[in-house]
Parts: structure tokens; C-alpha cells; sequence
């Protein structure tokens, strides 16, 4: 059997990369992110959403779930982006 069980390094790495999505998230809610200046509005609210489906599946691994960290700026990032996109 094989163990997919993320080492401690991994675990760090996929929470930087979340961290990364809240940054965009909150960016983009925010009117602040140039990254997207040359998107549609219909292109900007597919980024949002790739990014709040990051979030919600890194959430929901056993090893996000076991980890100590607050998941607060996560999902404050999640409620935010599903708000931007739905308005």
C-alpha cells in the first residue's frame, strides 16, 4: 500500500500556495490587482473561482484539517472571493 500522506515540507508548500490564492483573492476584491488589468470581468471571476475551489479542496485534505494553523485567512478568502463572483 502506498502511503500518500504529504511529508512536512509538502505541507508547507501547498500552505504558501494557499496563501498565494488569498493574496490574489483579496487583491482582486480589493480592485487592487494588476495582474488582471487586460482580463475580462467574466476572466477575472474564473481566477476568483479557481482560487476559492483551491482553497475549499486543500481545506478539506485530512492533512489541512490535522494541521494547528488558523484557517481563518482561508476562509475569510473563500467567503470573500464567493461574494465577489456572485455579485
Amino acid at each position: 500500500m502506498v502511503d500518500n500522506t504529504p511529508t512536512a515540507a509538502e505541507i508547507d508548500a501547498h500552505f504558501s500556495a494557499m496563501s498565494d490564492s488569498v493574496s490574489l483573492i483579496n487583491a482582486i476584491v480589493a480592485d487592487d490587482s494588476e495582474a488582471l488589468v487586460n482580463q475580462t470581468a467574466a476572466e477575472v471571476k474564473a481566477t476568483v473561482t479557481r482560487n476559492t475551489d483551491h482553497l475549499e479542496l486543500q481545506l478539506a485534505t485530512d492533512w489541512a484539517i490535522a494541521d494547528n494553523r488558523s484557517k481563518t485567512s482561508y476562509t475569510d478568502a473563500i467567503t470573500a472571493g464567493k461574494a465577489y463572483v456572485a455579485a
